[in-house]
C-alpha cells in the first residue's frame, strides 16, 4: 500500500488525535501570523506617527565666529552670516531630488519687539503650518489662523496677564489673543507666536527667514542624503540633521520589531514542543500497531515515512488554517493598535506555514526515529 494514503486513513481514524496534534501548531501559527502582521503595521503606524512628530532637519544661515582683540587683550568675538535665508527658499529645498521624501519645510523668524509694555521674543511662521510643525501644542482658546492674531506663551501670559480673547500692542497695532500655549519647558513658553507675515513687518524685514524646520520621512531615509542636497541647493546656509530625532525614531521602530520577533518566537517554539509531546504520546499508544506492521514486512525507513506524513499533512493543514486565522484576527484587531488603514501582510503568512511545517516535521523526528527502532518482539510483549 502507498505509504502517503496510509497515513492519509490513519488520521481519518484518529480525527481526536489529529486534531489535538494539529491544535498546537495551528494556535502557535496562528498567533505568529496575527503577532507578525499586526507589529508590520504597527511600523508603519508608528514611523507615520513619529515623522509627523516635528522636524529632523534645520535650515539656518551659514556663519563664522570671529575673534576681536588686540594684543593679549580679548575683546569678546562675533557672529559674521555668510548669507541670509528667505521665504524664495522654501522652494529651492522643496525642489530637490529627494523631494519626495520631506513631508514639509516651514520657515521661523525670531524677532524681539516691545508688547504692550514688554519686551518679547516673537516666533513667526505660517498660520497653516502650525498643527504641522508643533503637533504635540496643547492650547486653551484656539490657534492662529490668520495676521493679526497671537498665540501666547504660558510664561508671556502671565507676565502681560493675558488670556484668550484679550488684546496686546506691538508696533502700533493692536493684535488679538487668539490662545494661551499651555507650558511646554521650552523656550516658547515665554514667546508671543504670530504669522510669519506679522513678525516680519515688525522686524521691518519682509521676506526675511531666520530658519527652516525641515521634515523628512524617516522610514528608511537617506537623511545624509537630503542634507546634502539641500546643502547644494542653499549653499550658503548651514543643513544638519538633528540626529537624536532620527537614532530615536529609528530606535523605537526596532524595539518594536524585536518584540514582535521574540513574542512570536516563543510561540511558536510552544507549538513545536506540543507536537513533540503529541506525536510521542502517540507512537506509545501505537506501539502494537507499528509492531504488527513490522512483523508483516514493513521496514524501518517505512515506519519513519509513514510517521512523517501523517505529521506532515497534519502540520501543513493546521498551517494553513492557523495563517488564515492569523492574518484575519490581526485585520480585525488592527484599529485597536492605532492602525487607521489595516491591510493584509502575506509575508507573514507563508514564513508561518513553513515554519510550522518545519517545526511538525523537527517534532516528529525523535518519535519517529523511535517508532521505527521498535521491534516486532518488543511489540508483541505489551499484548
Amino acid at each position: 500500500m502507498n505509504i502517503r494514503k496510509l497515513a492519509w486513513k490513519n488520521l481519518l481514524r484518529r480525527k481526536s488525535r489529529a486534531v489535538f496534534t494539529g491544535l498546537g501548531i495551528f494556535l502557535g501559527i496562528a498567533t505568529f501570523v496575527a503577532i507578525s502582521s499586526i507589529t508590520s503595521q504597527m511600523e508603519g503606524a508608528v514611523q507615520d506617527q513619529l515623522d509627523r512628530f516635528g522636524a529632523n532637519i534645520v535650515v539656518s544661515p551659514r556663519a563664522e565666529r570671529l575673534s576681536l582683540g588686540f594684543g593679549d587683550i580679548a575683546l569678546g568675538g562675533t557672529e559674521v552670516a555668510h548669507s541670509r535665508l528667505a521665504i524664495a527658499d522654501k522652494e529651492r529645498i522643496a525642489s530637490i531630488h529627494h523631494k519626495d521624501r520631506i513631508r514639509s519645510v516651514v520657515p521661523f523668524i525670531l524677532a524681539a519687539s516691545d508688547v504692550s509694555g514688554k519686551n518679547l521674543v516673537w516666533m513667526g511662521l505660517p498660520s497653516t503650518d502650525l498643527a504641522i510643525a508643533r503637533p504635540w501644542w496643547k492650547i486653551t482658546g484656539s490657534p492662529v489662523r490668520e495676521r493679526g492674531e497671537v498665540l501666547l506663551g504660558a510664561e508671556a501670559a502671565a507676565m502681560l496677564d493675558k488670556g484668550p480673547g484679550g488684546t496686546v500692542t506691538a508696533g502700533n497695532r493692536l493684535y488679538r489673543v487668539a490662545g494661551v500655549l499651555h507650558p511646554t519647558g521650552e523656550k516658547e513658553d515665554g514667546m508671543v507666536i504670530a504669522d510669519i507675515g506679522d513678525v516680519q513687518s515688525l522686524a521691518k524685514n519682509p521676506g526675511a527667514v531666520t530658519y527652516f524646520e525641515v521634515a523628512a520621512l524617516c522610514k528608511d531615509c537617506p537623511v545624509e542624503d537630503i542634507v546634502a542636497q539641500i546643502g547644494q541647493a542653499l549653499p550658503g546656509a548651514r543643513v544638519s540633521a538633528i540626529r537624536q530625532v532620527v537614532e530615536s525614531r529609528k530606535a523605537a521602530v526596532d524595539q518594536l520589531r524585536r518584540l514582535g520577533f521574540g513574542v512570536s518566537s516563543i510561540v511558536l517554539l510552544i507549538g513545536g514542543l506540543m507536537v513533540l509531546v503529541t506525536v510521542m504520546g502517540g507512537v506509545q499508544e501505537r506501539t502494537r500497531e507499528i509492531g504488527v506492521l513490522r512483523a508483516v514486512g514493513f521496514r524501518t525507513r517505512s515506519i519513519f515515512s509513514l510517521l512523517f506524513w501523517e505529521t506532515g499533512w497534519v502540520s501543513l493543514l493546521s498551517s494553513l488554517l492557523g495563517a488564515a486565522t492569523g492574518i484575519a484576527a490581526a485585520y480585525l484587531v488592527a484599529p485597536s493598535f492605532g492602525i487607521e488603514h489595516p491591510g493584509i501582510r502575506m509575508l507573514p503568512a507563508l514564513l508561518g506555514t513553513a515554519a510550522g511545517l518545519v517545526l511538525g516535521l523537527l517534532g516528529a523526528v525523535p518519535p519517529a526515529r523511535r517508532a521505527a527502532a521498535l521491534s516486532p518482539t518488543e511489540a508483541i510483549r505489551t499484548l
